[in-house]
């Protein structure tokens, strides 16, 4: 098992499917950015995650979309943050510096530059399968965007990505792009904030690209897998709300009965 998960390298086709891919769903996103609509098109979603649900969804099929060589993982989360402002969710959101405080695979991040609300950051994440772990260093650029009073959409794109040997010891160094276990070769993140009935409607879509299964265990890491990219966005939505609310109650003078 450990031999066979061991080696990938990412191919030309299987890269070249993937663009292709994230091409259609940065076409269908800005769409929804020019006519102010939703990512989701569950009906009434505010609704449904008003009372602190969280809803998941696989985007395409069961979530795991095969290409040449590789595996596209695409899932989306909503939630409702009570009692937030749009200002307090975007203030978390570009506050990389405390992301480690905030998610649980991240254990630093940085921003390297900074353009109006353009941001290119660097974040190293510690992702593990229970069959594979791996630490990455992500290079990506974040795009923020206004849409009208009270709507922000955002679009987060891997520049590169890096596994890191023996992350944190002297002998710590850094694989060559597209190389190493293949455990995520490619990242996407598309997202909206929208202020509604008192609260801030959070969406997020999240886009990996992997090495394909290894022959023979196919069957067995399928299901982990399915459940890893599930939970994986589902978590990243309860860790940004929580991170939310506590803004927001740290901004908010205690009220004190007399």
């Amino acid at each position: 098992m450990t031999a066979s998960s061991n080696a990938a390298e990412l191919q030309t086709e299987t890269l070249r499917a993937y663009s292709e891919y994230i091409r259609d769903v940065r076409r269908s996103f800005d769409e929804r950015v020019a006519a102010g609509r939703a990512l989701s098109d569950v009906a009434d979603t505010g609704a449904v995650v008003r009372d602190g649900q969280v809803l998941v969804q696989a985007v395409r099929g069961d979530g795991i979309v095969p290409v040449p060589g590789g595996l596209i993982h695409h899932w989306r989360a909503v939630a409702f943050i009570p009692k937030a402002s749009l200002r307090e969710a975007i203030a978390v959101s570009q506050d990389y510096a405390n992301y480690k405080h905030v998610y649980e695979p991240v254990r630093e991040a940085a921003v390297l530059e900074q353009h109006d609300e353009t941001f290119r950051v660097l974040i190293r994440l510690h992702k593990s399968s229970g069959l594979v772990s791996a630490v990455l260093d992500v290079w990506s650029v974040v795009v923020y965007q206004q849409n009208g009073d009270g709507v922000m959409y955002s679009v987060s794109e891997s520049e590169r990505v890096a596994e890191v040997e023996n992350a944190g010891r002297p002998d710590e160094r850094r694989l060559r792009p597209d190389q190493g276990t293949g455990y995520l070769w490619r990242t996407s993140t598309f997202s909206r904030l929208a202020e509604r009935d008192a609260g801030v409607l959070v969406e997020l879509e999240n886009l990996g690209l992997s090495r394909s299964f290894p022959p023979l265990l196919g069957w067995i890491i399928e299901p982990i897998a399915r459940r890893i990219g599930r939970s994986s966005v589902e978590d990243s939505v309860v860790e940004f709300r929580t991170a939310v609310v506590a803004a927001h109650s740290a901004r908010t003078p205690a009220v004190t009965n007399r």
